[in-house]
């Protein structure tokens, strides 16, 4: 346990939620606050790094009960799994807690009861989700729908990722419970909230006056305060895993109120436990905030505003940094870029990465690419080449030639200013959380040492002139211990290898001098080694994603021609010479003969005319209009650059689309109206008109004529995979279209890499991604620890099943015995509250009424859509969300076509047009 009386530095990481692993994003925060804590201790401070697991909400009850566990077996299990993940990267926390804790039950309380004395908390009645499926209000992050301002699919209930813009989960457009589907219902309750609105002067003082903050922050902080500050709704209906509010039976507190609270907690927990000496040693400390840019707003309006109306001290700093992207990418899953904490660990040593991030880090609100290639280099040639290398050569020799023994150092006043003086630079950067300028001093005073090393050739030396020898090595023995204590706070362990061999039980950042002499050294031993080319990378790589291409009739009618391609593997650049001096080429040919094949470019323009569109201006025109004007075309990257110079040269329409932005199938159609797309570099959404021709996917338009490209799909840096095409009209001949997507595509793979093909417009037989079944409910009875659920045995004809359905509260048992069912037999498995569900059955649900599907036909009979094919491949629940399923003129249709048993259509009874089937 330790004391309080004396002045400390309190250190905090934002607290991990305990409902998944510990990730390489994550460890970004953990490894940053790690190193600059190990920085303080290293100078003689009294620090305390505080962190807990953030443990409440509705996420973690709902996947309790998914495995059928209590939430506290399930907080309990992350505890250890993200304590073993921080041990395995070094992160050493004087208190690792939980905000499930008896003690920040007590602070929660303290601060609610305080910021109610001072009627800084009421009560209103607010209109919220309701899920009667789940029988439970729905938080923004349990319901998606329809961007209400870009019309995006699959959104979460509070910002877009598409278009980043915020919204209420009450504006989402066709909204629907993610964790069974249902459309939820407005629902009216009373609920807590904070005046956050009253401490807009306090906050805008506070920021004003606050030194450490980020230039990059102080934006937003302006703007939000400058828009008006809402009161924080601080309060939750049950069910829910958290904290009960005093005085209520259902109502519990918000985790964004208690996980905060979390930091006093843990510190409370780290000085022995008591609530009077936890608030006292909070107030008496430094505190300092490590936080992610997503949770900017929580840590500087809603914290502060807490802290300060509740009596306690507010931190003197909070470092923000930004995401994490792997090879220039967002981490995902789906595409391979996503890495547990433990994965990488198996890999690689853990070490590798906490110096690699080092490498990046800095005070500037910036983003951190893990790029691999970038990621071997550092390691292989700096850490273990330049570093490591220099340490090792420097202990060995004194193994081999002078019997472990350091004499006398040589001296050299001129390099041991320096490197005091490098070395003070470093403390500066440590201090200030430029962790990147820290490691570059490092690595500059590891070439100092290798420098001297080879100017004073020891290994002539020792057999000419031993003292002279020894003084050299003895010199660069007191190098290396500096670099041990330099590179303490980010490669503790291989710092304690060096200072264990070298004959060191403690060090300080006193002891970074030249008084290293008259000892005896311990065995040499390579510590790092260099990452093996030939070794199977960690990266995944992304399976290829699969899209079909058509041009509708209608715009054929046109007079529309497209040919497609597609490009994968691709490296894109934002320049490269040799595109640089073709570009040169182009531009002077076509200052000199002007653009050819005049009559394509008629074409596109009469093709405008009977669009009703007047003012068009064709892809080729507009790169001319740049030479006119300005000499020289556009530079975006190298494959925009390079299929812009093949639409110059041949008068034609290019275009070109980011494939894991697709979604869905690509065509080339005539739009019957009331289409929304945002252009690209544009906010404002633009309406597109009955008559006029898109290229579309099956959720957005991606170009409007062959004129304005939407934002969702751009061709970027960290594109890996192209939809090319070229877009003619009447006067085009088709073999002119191949042969600039021909040459388009060797432009691109010159100087990108990556291959490509041309696509065929035939379409491969259809095939439905669900395996549905008509089922008969041979047996029903309750499930034994849900009021809602029964469990089911199905007859499917040739098998048996079990299913577990909410049905409860819409049908009694006798209802369901034997009625036929259509069942999802293809669903992946799954246990509910403990009781396995191999499948899923079908039902409409209006909102008022829910309806379970009852099909015609006989237990085991396809159910099929349209003319598809049903997929036998197993599929998760997420994968079954992606198919639209609805009741149209009271017949359940799927993304657009009718279900039906053997021609008999799939009808219902009850529930209304527009009900969703789930």
């Amino acid at each position: 346990m330790k004391s309080p009386s004396k002045p400390q530095i309190i250190v905090t990481s934002a607290l991990p939620y305990a409902n998944g692993p510990i990730h390489v994003g994550h460890l970004v925060e953990y490894i940053q606050t790690d190193a600059y804590v190990r920085f303080l201790k290293l100078t003689g401070e009294n620090a305390l790094y505080c962190c807990a697991d953030d443990t409440h909400g509705t996420p973690i009850q709902i996947l309790a009960e998914k495995e059928g566990i209590l939430p506290e077996q399930l907080i309990q299990r992350y505890h250890q799994e993200h304590l073993r993940d921080f041990t395995s990267f070094s992160i050493e926390f004087d208190s690792y807690y939980s905000t499930n804790s008896s003690e920040n039950k007590q602070l929660s309380d303290l601060f609610f009861e305080r910021l109610k004395k001072k009627k800084l908390i009421y009560t209103k009645e607010v209109e919220l989700s309701y899920c009667s499926r789940c029988n439970r209000f729905l938080p923004d992050r349990y319901i998606k729908g329809k961007c209400p301002k870009c019309s995006a699919p699959d959104q979460y209930g509070d910002v877009c990722e598409q278009c980043n813009s915020t919204h209420a989960t009450t504006d989402l457009v066709d909204p629907y419970c993610t964790v069974c589907g249902t459309p939820p219902a407005k629902k009216r309750s009373s609920h807590y909230f904070f005046r956050l609105s009253s401490f807009a002067g306090f906050l805008k003082r506070w920021f004003a006056s606050n030194k450490s903050l980020q230039p990059e922050i102080k934006h937003y902080l302006e703007n939000w305060i400058k828009e008006g500050l809402q009161d924080w709704d601080i309060s939750r209906d049950g069910p829910y895993f958290g904290f009960k509010i005093p005085g209520e039976e259902d109502k519990y507190y918000y985790v964004w109120l208690d996980a905060p609270i979390g930091y006093i907690s843990s510190f409370t927990h780290a000085i022995g436990n008591d609530i009077k000496q936890g608030e006292k040693g909070w107030n008496s400390s430094t505190i300092t905030h490590f936080i992610g840019k997503d949770i900017i707003y929580f840590h500087f309006l809603f914290w502060p505003a807490m802290l300060e109306a509740a009596g306690f001290k507010l931190p003197e700093t909070i470092v923000v940094h930004g995401f994490l992207t792997v090879n220039g990418e967002k981490m995902s899953k789906s595409r391979g870029t996503f890495f547990t904490a433990e994965e990488f660990a198996s890999k690689y040593p853990p070490e590798f990465l906490r110096f690699y991030y080092a490498k990046s880090l800095s005070k500037k609100l910036a983003d951190i690419n893990l790029d691999f290639k970038d990621f071997y280099e550092a390691i292989n040639n700096e850490l273990v080449g330049n570093i490591a290398n220099y340490c090792y050569r420097a202990l060995s020799f004194t193994n081999r030639f002078l019997n472990s023994e350091v004499g006398e150092k040589a001296r050299d006043p001129k390099l041991e200013k320096t490197i005091l003086e490098k070395a003070e630079k470093i403390r500066g950067a440590y201090a200030s959380f430029n962790f990147s300028e820290a490691v570059k001093e490092i690595l500059a005073i590891a070439d100092l040492g290798n420098q001297y090393f080879q100017k004073a050739e020891p290994w002539k030396l020792v057999k000419e002139d031993k003292v002279s020898a020894q003084q050299a090595v003895a010199l660069n023995l007191n190098i290396v211990k500096i670099l041990s204590i330099l590179l303490a706070p980010i490669l503790p362990a291989f710092a304690k290898e060096l200072q264990s061999q070298l004959g060191i039980d403690r060090s300080s950042w006193k002891d970074i001098n030249f008084t290293f002499e008259n000892k005896t050294i311990g065995d040499a031993k390579i510590v790092l080694n260099k990452i093996d080319a030939e070794a199977p990378a960690l990266e995944k790589k992304e399976p290829r994603k699969e899209i079909k291409v058509s041009t509708e009739p209608e715009a054929k009618a046109l007079g529309i021609k497209v040919v497609w391609a597609r490009i994968d593997d691709v490296n894109i650049k934002n320049k490269h010479e040799g595109l640089e001096r073709y570009k040169k080429v182009i531009i002077e040919e076509i200052k000199s003969k002007g653009l050819l094949n005049i009559p394509f470019i008629k074409g596109y323009h009469d093709l405008y005319g009977r669009c009703n569109v007047s003012d068009g201006e064709t892809p080729p025109e507009y790169l001319l209009r740049l030479i006119k004007e300005k000499g020289r075309l556009p530079s975006i990257n190298t494959a925009v650059d390079a299929y812009n110079l093949v639409s110059l040269k041949y008068a034609l329409s290019l275009g070109a689309h980011d494939i894991s932005k697709i979604q869905g199938n690509v065509s080339m159609k005539v739009s019957s109206g009331g289409e929304e797309f945002i252009p690209l570099g544009s906010k404002e959404p633009v309406q597109v008109k009955k008559g006029e021709y898109v290229c579309a996917d099956e959720e957005h338009v991606l170009c409007w004529l062959d004129i304005k490209q939407g934002m969702y799909t751009p061709v970027a840096a960290n594109t890996k995979s192209i939809l090319l095409y070229a877009q003619g009209n009447k006067n085009t001949p088709e073999d002119s279209l191949r042969k600039s997507v021909e040459e388009a595509c060797n432009l691109i793979t010159k100087y990108c890499g990556g291959e490509y093909v041309i696509l065929s417009e035939k379409e491969e037989s259809a095939r439905f991604p669900l395996n549905l079944k008509v089922g008969k409910i041979i047996g029903v009875k309750d499930h034994p620890d849900a009021e809602k659920l029964y469990i089911l045995q199905v007859d499917l004809g040739n098998e048996k099943r079990q299913l577990v359905a909410g049905l409860k509260g819409y049908y009694p048992k006798e209802a369901l015995l034997n009625k036929k069912i259509i069942v999802v037999a293809n669903l992946k498995p799954a246990k509910l509250r403990g009781i396995l569900s191999d499948g899923m059955l079908l039902a409409a649900d209006d909102g008022k009424t829910v309806e379970v599907l009852h099909p015609e036909g006989n237990p085991g009979d396809k159910v099929t859509c349209g003319d598809a094919e049903n997929s036998t491949e197993t599929v998760t629940f997420e994968d079954f969300m992606k198919s639209t399923i609805v009741v149209k003129d009271r017949h359940v249709v799927c993304d657009g076509k009718p279900l039906d048993v053997k021609g008999r259509l799939v009808s219902v009874n009850k529930t209304g047009d527009g009900a969703k089937v789930r």
